[in-house]
């Protein structure tokens, strides 16, 4: 239902019915992840993260790695999506050098360098290495540091 009242543009509605689960379950992977994204297009960036870190400081009072593991890779994801791609590659490598057998960190890092590697092939010549738009643009953000 609440996914459902967000793709209507019902955003608010849509975080009441994730916040209900939320208080049922605070750690609800599904619930966690489709919050923070509502949240994240609000504009609200600090308090995501916020939120974000109190479900995991709870995981880990709790002894609860899975869960643990699943906030920690929410939170990669809202720092990509936050446009802070340096940081959510290293969350990503730990995530993967915790735990080799979950596939999660490693599609989540493959969809940024497909991106990448997208742009590098559509790119025209002039824009190719020591560009301009990637001289003021992507290394500045740290995109290929």
């Amino acid at each position: 239902m609440a996914r459902l009242l967000g793709e209507m543009g019902r955003t608010q509605e849509a975080r009441n019915v994730f916040e209900e689960i939320l208080v049922r379950n605070p750690l609800s992977f599904e619930a966690l992840f489709e919050n923070a994204l509502l949240m994240d297009r609000c504009g609200e960036g600090e308090a995501v993260i916020n939120r974000l870190q109190e479900a995991l400081h709870l995981a880990e009072e709790e002894n609860k790695v899975k869960e643990s593991r699943d906030v920690r890779l929410i939170m990669a994801q809202i720092q990509f999506l936050q446009k802070n791609v340096e940081e959510a590659l290293k969350s990503y490598e730990e995530l993967e050098k915790e735990d080799p057998s979950d596939f999660r960190p490693y599609f989540c890092k493959g969809m940024i360098y497909k991106q990448f590697a997208k742009y590098r092939q559509l790119s025209p010549k002039k824009f190719g290495d020591g560009g301009l738009f990637e001289d003021h643009f992507v290394k500045d953000e740290g995109f290929w540091n």
